[in-house]
């Protein structure tokens, strides 16, 4: 498919002619010109030669720019550029030497033509000659780009812009006359798009092609509709005369249009012909506004009188200009108002002085808004503590701050037009050119000048420096005592979890939104669930029902910032059996507020048993002793009433016999009597010990 304006075997159509030459010759006032995108000449009109004082194979190659006034061409070169690279209108004044080798000054101004997309299809500009502009008597007489030239050209230079040229043809019909590239045939297919003028249609453009409606694009309109368009505002600026398509009225209409004020000056002078002030001879309405007065009040008037406050200022460069003929570009400040201007003045015949300028206001306060940006960067570029660099695209330092300077240990010398990836530790310097390109913070490491390795963390991010060109900025912060911490805290928490993990005791920690976030090994043996069965359940899931108070009461200590020990919590274990845990509680801390409880718990089930075992001993013990003091007293009872039988038997073996055995009776109760009182003794000492 063949695209329009693909910048390929561009080329313009022949449209010189011979100009006029001899000493008769009128200089052409103004001319024409169309480019490329890209800013190649696509057709420059007859009167070129003449303008610009050189041929027209000169005007088509970069060399006319040697006609140039040496001070104006590098400024006039880079605002070109500028304004090809961002697609903005261009506004050019300089100077340029004619065929008589004198300077004279030019106005130029060009615009890019777009499509719908906003693509740009080619360029179209004016160049004037303010002082044959102001010259009456020749510009009737002139000859020169008509707009018949105009819309010849323009149906000559489109079809250029396909990749088959051949097969593209364009007709451009105004008011009745027709415009036609060669090989325009009525049967092809085409695309049209009226011409509209002062809102009425005074014309159409027409694109037709070989192939058909599948050669053009889907929105291939927007090349047809782009033309019109700007045809048409050229249409409604210059209203071409029968003859010539110049006029008077057409000069007058580009004057009052213009978007810079434009005065002309008659020079007043005092008795020893010294400049002393400037009488207004002429200005357009952009002038008048910039004087906030009535044109017709003004024309007569003197400079000064009008602006005294202005009269130290301007009567010295004025009065140069006025004197020597060498045009200057001032940027002067209106006292009063605080109005900031941009003039070009220049001398356009003797006892003149033309003067065209804009007011600048709002970009010199953008201008001191960046200015005091810059500065503002600068200082904190400079203060800031960690390292900035400015780094070119093949890596190497542009400029480096007092900071990164510190890190390294290099002179900003020394930095300057290092590559950033020789800062690097060996091992990573693969890395740095990649790292160079990625936004995130990263951490890696550098060699400072005397050989010490340091921990960075490095972000980058790209910048655009005031030429276009595409650097990166890179922060470097040293992190090495950071990274010490980190490497002793890592280390610390290895020893715990060692410690955590060979501990008999179990160790968990439960956050309040989470359950258990860790828990030691040591709960296999104790629960029988694994480390990994455990992990974001709730504890409470594991209590018994009668334990879940003492659970609750704990956590609420514990949110309270206490820590807590000894609470006994029995738990069901895996296999249904119940496992009394001795718990130690500590709050967990984060940010001043308690997420959680970190617990130390040991198995004190088989402890518990003994302990209870213990006890149902020592109270069995008691009850014996109780049993023993109540079985003496009544033993001793029945012996007294034996003894005291055995006293009324007659003398004989029998009572004696009874009598020595209830001897021997009472020394066994006397023996329960002291047993009892030293095992009370015995008691009481276990109770004020605690051991029952």
């Amino acid at each position: 498919m063949n695209r329009p304006f693909q910048n390929r075997n561009m080329r313009a159509p022949d449209t010189t002619q011979t100009s006029q030459n001899g000493p008769d010759r009128i200089r052409e006032p103004r001319i024409i010109w169309f480019c490329g995108p890209k800013g190649q000449f696509l057709s420059l009109p007859e009167p070129c030669p003449d303008f610009a004082g050189t041929t027209l194979e000169i005007c088509r190659d970069p060399g006319w720019m040697e006609r140039l006034h040496p001070e104006d061409a590098d400024a006039v070169l880079a605002g070109w550029k500028e304004s090809l690279a961002a697609g903005t209108p261009w506004r050019g004044n300089y100077r340029i030497r004619d065929r008589d080798g004198v300077y004279r000054t030019v106005v130029e101004r060009g615009s890019p033509v777009r499509d719908a997309d906003g693509r740009i299809l080619f360029w179209v500009g004016i160049n004037l000659d303010p002082e044959a502009l102001h010259a009456p008597s020749g510009i009737m007489e002139q000859s020169g780009v008509s707009v018949d030239e105009l819309l010849r050209v323009t149906a000559a230079i489109l079809p250029v812009g396909w990749l088959d040229p051949e097969d593209a043809a364009v007709r451009i019909t105004v008011e009745g006359r027709e415009y036609r590239s060669t090989g325009f045939v009525e049967a092809y297919p085409r695309q049209e798009s009226s011409i509209l003028v002062h809102g009425r249609v005074a014309g159409r453009v027409e694109i037709s092609h070989r192939e058909g409606e599948e050669s053009f694009l889907p929105d291939g309109h927007s090349v047809a509709d782009a033309v019109a368009a700007r045809l048409g505002r050229i249409l409604e600026q210059v209203q071409p005369d029968g003859n010539s398509g110049r006029s008077e009225e057409n000069y007058r209409l580009l004057y009052e249009q213009m978007l810079e004020s434009y005065t002309l000056y008659e020079v007043v002078r005092d008795g020893d012909g010294n400049p002393v002030d400037y009488r207004i001879v002429e200005l357009n309405e952009k002038a008048a506004d910039l004087f906030s007065r009535n044109r017709d009040g003004l024309i007569g008037r003197r400079l000064f009188e009008v602006f005294p406050a202005i009269r130290e200022g301007a009567r010295i460069i004025y009065g140069e200009v006025a004197e020597r003929g060498v045009p200057v570009r001032r940027r002067l400040q209106e006292p009063g108002s605080g109005r900031w201007y941009d003039l070009y003045i220049f001398r356009p015949e003797s006892g003149r002085l033309a003067v065209v300028g804009q007011e600048i206001t709002r970009q010199k306060k953008a201008e001191r808004a960046l200015k005091e940006s810059e500065e503002r960067f600068r200082g904190v570029f400079e203060q800031v503590g960690t390292g900035i660099a400015l780094i070119d695209p093949e890596g190497r330092i542009r400029d480096a701050n007092p900071a990164f300077v510190r890190v390294f240990g290099y002179s900003e010398d020394e930095l300057y037009g290092m590559k950033f990836c020789d800062l690097s530790f060996p091992p990573e310097r693969e890395a740095a050119g990649p790292l160079l390109q990625e936004s995130a913070p990263r951490e890696t490491r550098y060699l400072t000048k005397d050989g010490g390795v340091i921990w960075g963390r490095v972000t980058t991010s790209p910048l655009r420096d005031q030429e276009g060109e595409e650097l990166v900025i890179a922060m470097v912060e040293d992190v090495t005592e950071w990274r010490e911490i980190q490497d002793a805290l890592f280390a610390s928490e290895e020893r715990f979890r060692k410690i955590a993990q060979r501990s008999f005791d179990v160790i968990f920690i439960c956050h309040a939104d989470q359950g258990i976030a860790y828990i030691s090994p040591a709960v296999t043996r104790i629960l029988g669930y694994t480390p990994e069965e455990m992990l974001g359940q709730r504890c409470r899931d594991y209590l018994l029902e009668k334990a879940i108070p003492g659970w609750e009461e704990m956590l609420g200590r514990a949110e309270r910032g206490e820590s807590v020990e000894g609470s006994l919590i029995e738990f069901r274990r895996k296999d249904g059996s119940v496992a009394v845990i001795e718990m130690n509680s500590s709050p967990v801390v984060e940010g001043e507020k308690v997420i959680g409880v970190q617990i130390i718990g040991r198995d004190v089930s088989e402890r518990r048993h003994y302990e209870k075992l213990r006890l149902q001993a020592f109270e069995q013990i008691e009850q014996n002793i109780e049993q023993f003091a109540v079985l003496a007293d009544h033993i001793r009872l029945p012996l007294q009433v034996i003894l005291g039988m055995a006293d009324l038997l007659e003398d004989g073996p029998a009572p004696e016999k009874i009598r020595e055995q209830v001897e021997r009776i009472n020394a066994i109760v006397k023996q329960l009597d002291e047993g009892w009182v030293e095992s009370r003794e015995i008691r009481e000492f276990l109770r004020r010990n605690e051991l029952i």
